[in-house]
């Protein structure tokens, strides 16, 4: 498995490239805070915010719409991120402990396995679950022991495109990317 090495916030990290399945991926699990966005919140008068990256969420439809279904479970709940999760029309589980428990239930639903799942994530709580699929990535900004259990590692950060990016690869190797750029008229 080709491996490259680079900097991720000082930190010399691994950037794996290639999936640990070969397998089609048919789950895209996903963490909010730090990976959907920047891992910051702000708390004004009505309630907190979060910004989020356009391009993440395009990328979650084209993912959807290619059969990849992505579900957003996250141990924090938000009145900001149920607006962004329903606007996006995502599956979401949001103040929820155990990841694993959730991904679990979505697994039985859908009759996939583990290693037909993607998990991306950026801190401790992601590692239980990013431990169990067949593809776990790292945001380009995550915790050293995220990346240490990553086998892809993003260039961009959470919440600046890292989803965009892992949607892109997920898509290339389920070999639907192309599907995207024609429908830009991008080929």
């Amino acid at each position: 498995m080709p491996s490259r090495t680079r900097r991720a916030s000082g930190r010399r990290v691994p950037s794996r490239v290639h999936a640990r399945t070969r397998r089609p991926v048919k789950i895209l699990f996903l963490d909010v805070d730090g990976t959907l966005t920047d891992g910051r919140i702000h708390f004004d008068g009505s309630g907190d915010g979060r910004s989020f990256w356009i391009r993440d969420g395009i990328a979650l439809e084209w993912a959807r719409t290619r059969g990849v279904l992505p579900v957003v479970i996250s141990g924090r709940g938000s009145e900001a991120v149920e607006r962004r999760m329903a606007d996006l029309g995502l599956e979401n589980y949001l103040g929820e402990k155990d990841k694993i428990q959730v991904a679990e239930r979505v697994l039985a639903r859908e009759h996939a396995t583990w290693a037909e799942c993607v998990m991306i994530g950026d801190d401790l709580p992601d590692v239980p679950l990013m431990r169990r699929v067949g593809w776990p990535i790292a945001v380009g900004d995550a915790s050293p022991e995220v990346l240490r259990v990553a086998r892809t590692v993003t260039r961009a950060g959470g919440g600046r495109g890292a989803v965009r990016e892992a949607v892109e690869r997920i898509l290339r190797h389920n070999g639907t990317w192309d599907d995207v750029l024609a429908s830009y008229e991008a080929t």
